[in-house]
């Protein structure tokens, strides 16, 4: 029986008899299930009000009101539960993830720190733990947040991509291109671990790298703006005029303009000294400064420079 005919079938049960509860509470997981969010709230809330002390009904109201983002009505929902079932991982797992939503980090951490206690081995907990400590600027713990999750479920991409962060955060480059490069084995697709690649390589001045990382990245995500910025400077500082010029182009057609687009075909325009085009992109920069991620007190000046030689 599909999605469609147990939908017909549990609706016939429930209009035959109201209080067959069993049909109604099937019904109110497939209703969420299939995305009729306010309408499984209609019957969980009924079968709430009969079955008081009933934890999952509270729980899969927190669930559906997190699927709302209303995640003040879900954390209510949630503490409820946990209060019924107070050794509950999974209703104590989705309450710390309503905290973190409600970016009440210490609460969040405390309530991990419960699943965790409960299930020693949850991979997913120590992952959420590093990311609410990465948060914190709490770096130390976050590594080890992230190692342990890696250490339980070591094809886990997201905690290797993480934990690379904390690597390149603290400038342990070589640590996090091994990271990084990790994602990649796992997960050939992930185009920021090709970016943050990118970033490493412009920084240690490996610029042979960096041109391939970028360029992944941009091959996985032409939409990524920040690539083709990136990929432009490193042309620009190689001197390579026209190649910074092709990534440009290709930035305006497959992700669009920008201030940082505007700006950094001034700087083209300056090299190719062609300051009519210099003066009318600087322009356009200035006109589109809140997508301008260049110093703007810098750009301004530049813009004020050139408008007042003779």
């Amino acid at each position: 029986m599909n999605d469609l005919q147990r939908f017909e079938q549990l609706k016939k049960n429930i209009e035959a008899d109201p209080t067959n509860f069993q049909s109604r509470r099937e019904f109110a997981m497939l209703l969420s299930d299939m995305g009729f969010i306010e309408a499984s709230i209609k019957h969980l809330n009924y079968l709430a009000g009969i079955f008081k002390d009933d934890a999952n009904l509270y729980f899969n109201l927190g669930i559906c009101f997190e699927k709302l983002k209303e995640f003040k009505l879900a954390l209510h929902y949630y503490k409820k539960a946990v209060e019924l079932k107070p050794n509950e991982g999974d209703f104590i797992y989705n309450l710390a993830l309503c905290y973190d939503a409600l970016n009440m980090q210490d609460e969040a951490i405390r309530e991990f720190k419960k699943v965790i206690c409960l299930e020693k081995n949850d991979s997913n907990s120590f992952f959420c733990l590093g990311c609410l400590y990465f948060k914190k600027n709490d770096i130390e713990l976050a590594k080890k947040c992230f190692q342990r999750a890696i250490n339980l479920n070591h094809d886990d991409y997201f905690a290797h991509f993480h934990l690379a962060n904390c690597y390149h955060k603290k400038n342990l480059l070589d640590d996090a291109i091994k990271e990084y490069r990790k994602v990649i084995e796992l997960s050939p697709d992930y185009s920021w671990a090709y970016f943050n690649l990118g970033q490493i390589y412009f920084a240690k001045q490996d610029f042979e790298n960096a041109v391939i990382m970028l360029n992944m990245t941009i091959q996985k995500n032409k939409k990524d703006k920040e690539a083709y910025k990136l990929l432009c400077q490193l042309y620009l500082k190689l001197n390579d005029i026209d190649m910074a010029q092709d990534v440009m182009d290709e930035m305006k057609e497959e992700a669009g303009v920008n201030g940082d687009y505007y700006y950094l075909m001034a700087e083209i325009s300056k090299l190719k000294k062609d300051l009519v085009k210099y003066k009318d992109y600087l322009e356009s920069a200035v006109a589109n400064e809140e997508t301008l991620t260049f110093n703007k007190k810098s750009v301004l000046g530049e813009f004020k420079e050139i408008n007042s030689a003779k």
